[in-house]
């Protein structure tokens, strides 16, 4: 607790210090302000925790409140120094008349709270209010009924009776140790129906009333009754709701599809321009080699491909398809740098991007050492192509493992089910 005040003290003189010096609008003034309240809150706190009672007297709880549980640090001179002991208080004792007098109060208490929602003991349509303690806890009560075809254990009514019936209900009444057994009567009465079931208990013994005649193929439902004009519609099933959740499903589902369908072409997009570069980069090597500048061997591979394109000898490829919109972008007046970096950006690849800050590259500083460049990346291109190949050969076999499965199975029932029967397994 001492260091707390000392922690207090110095805050509060960095405090005072702050204020002298006009700094009141710092945030270490307020800082300062705020700790020294927080070690004045921990003393004090510190000290109530702190505090050791020496008394020689408990209060005991009152009756129903149970038991009073006690923590206790205890000097015994020479022995015991701020010895922890818990000790357990038990609820105040009561005479025998006081037990009695509880008891008794207990009785009219019960009286009038097992009524529940009902009128009186000898008007119950509903369900009885059977309290498990009495007498804010002092009394505990358990409860039999005479006739449980009437009632619940829990004072609920089993069915509504047709005419009233008296049930016996005995309370057992136990406050602490004394016991008393309490008797009453209470009537279980038939429930009052509202005028609209007995109208429709009319309209249904009309219909059972039909129940009994023979050779009767079908049931004449009632059209009038006391009087009045009935109409009957058949209950259905509320589908709308089903058909609500069905579009949502088809809604999602056309969303989702649309989506794997995106996701499906960029796969087999990026599947054929991968297949596509180790070509592309060869016959750049190939026409850099013959003499050929950049951009020429640019508009010769695109225009190639156009012209086998507009013949019908090749299907479309998409990587050749943005070299021509390059070669497009460049005759409508686009920087031609900036037409190869917009081919890689377009082509969304790495392999794509790499063969575009190349050129890019070489364009800007000169062709010296381009063919070299070009060859390697041709190789490193077919090595890519090859493992490529593979990666698809084992994605096919895989695909192939469950007709092969299925097929292995039909083989062995082919085999082992005329065996077994042959020996009449």
């Amino acid at each position: 607790m001492y260091w707390y005040l000392t922690g207090a003290a110095i805050c509060l003189a960095a405090a005072i210090y702050q204020k002298r010096k006009a700094l009141q609008g710092k945030k270490w003034y307020h800082v300062s302000w705020i700790l020294a309240v927080g070690f004045l809150l921990a003393a004090v706190t510190a000290h109530l925790d702190g505090r050791v009672e020496n008394r020689n007297k408990i209060a005991r709880n009152q009756p129903g409140q149970g038991v009073l549980e006690k923590e206790f640090f205890v000097d015994v001179l020479g022995e015991l120094e701020d010895y922890p002991l818990n000790l357990e208080i038990a609820e105040k004792k009561l005479t025998k008349v006081q037990k009695r007098k509880c008891l008794e109060k207990a009785k009219t208490e019960l009286d009038t709270l097992v009524l529940g929602s009902n009128p009186s003991k000898n008007q119950v349509t509903e369900r009885l209010y059977l309290p498990e303690y009495l007498q804010e806890g002092a009394v505990e009560a358990t409860y039999q009924f005479s006739d449980y075809d009437i009632f619940h254990a829990d004072g609920t009514l089993r069915q509504h009776p047709q005419k009233p019936v008296l049930v016996e209900i005995t309370a057992e009444l136990v406050c602490q140790e004394e016991t008393c057994l309490y008797q009453f009567m209470v009537r279980a009465a038939p429930r009052e129906k509202s005028p609209q079931e007995q109208l429709a208990e009319k309209l249904t013994d009309m219909v059972s009333a039909q129940n009994e005649e023979e050779n009767s193929s079908y049931i004449k439902l009632p059209d009038k009754v006391e009087g009045k004009e009935v109409v009957w519609r058949q209950k259905s099933v509320n589908r709308s709701l089903i058909m609500i959740f069905l579009a949502a499903v088809a809604a999602a589902g056309i969303f989702l599809r649309e989506k794997e369908e995106n996701r499906r072409k960029k796969a087999a997009r990026d599947r054929q321009m991968t297949i596509d570069y180790a070509g592309i980069v060869g016959k750049f090597s190939l026409l850099l080699g013959a003499g050929m500048n950049i951009s020429l061997a640019w508009e010769k591979i695109a225009l190639a491909y156009q012209k086998k394109r507009e013949r019908g000898e090749t299907e479309e490829r998409y990587a050749y398809e943005e070299m021509l919109h390059t070669l497009h972008e460049i005759r409508d007046g686009v920087g031609e740098l900036q037409a190869y970096e917009n081919f890689g950006t377009r082509c969304q690849l790495g392999i794509y991007r790499k063969l575009s800050a190349l050129i890019v590259q070489n364009v800007r500083k000169g062709a010296q050492g381009m063919q070299r460049l070009l060859e390697q990346e041709e190789w490193e291109a077919y090595e890519q192509r090859k493992a490529h190949a593979r990666q698809i050969g084992e994605e096919a076999g895989t695909k192939l493992l469950l007709p092969m499965g299925i097929m292995l199975a039909i083989v062995l029932a082919i085999l082992v089910i005329p065996a077994g029967m042959a020996l009449n397994i």
